[in-house]
């Protein structure tokens, strides 16, 4: 609850504190509308491309099983959607490639997914890209059983320590 009242007093400051021109406060309102949808999209094409892959535990790139490129590929899926949509998604569909290249550009992102998973087909690595609403039922069913496994887990439980929630609060996998 602490951190939510923090964030809010931090968001009025800094709205606050944004110079008005001509529209007056609809600016401020303008500017929070279109950073918290930015956000949003952003935050949702994340958590499709990651939040139900693998977790990665140990030492990495021990050997072929686990090396650098395999990884990318388990921990990681590309969301297919048509051409079209590309101006929607910014390239962020393209999770997979965007790991493996992470500074090409977006445009070149759906070409480089086509010889990508012409590689993974030569060499036997799955390469996983499900449906925009296949991806949201997995997600949605992933947060269900992770939130069953939460609700298990009793106070001073070490297993907390070795869940989702605890991997995705600290960033490790």
């Amino acid at each position: 609850m602490a951190a939510s009242t923090g964030f809010v007093v931090w968001l009025s400051a800094l709205v606050a504190y944004i110079p008005v021109g001509s529209w007056g406060n609809w600016e401020r309102l303008l500017y929070l509308v279109v950073s918290h949808n930015v956000a949003g999209l952003l935050h949702v094409q994340i958590c499709l491309s990651h939040f139900t892959m693998e977790t990665y535990h140990g030492v990495p790139y021990k050997g072929e099983e686990d090396e650098w490129f395999r990884m990318q590929l388990a921990t990681t899926m590309n969301i297919d959607c048509p051409a079209w949509l590309d101006w929607f998604h910014i390239g962020l569909q393209f999770q997979i490639e965007h790991h493996l290249w992470p500074r090409l550009p977006c445009h070149n992102l759906r070409y480089a997914s086509k010889l990508v998973q012409e590689f993974c087909k030569e060499h036997g690595v799955r390469y996983y890209m499900p449906k925009w609403v296949d991806a949201q039922v997995e997600l949605v069913a992933h947060m269900k059983e992770t939130a069953i496994k939460a609700r298990d887990l009793k106070k001073g439980d070490a297993g907390f320590y070795e869940s989702p929630i605890w991997e995705g609060l600290n960033a490790q996998g």
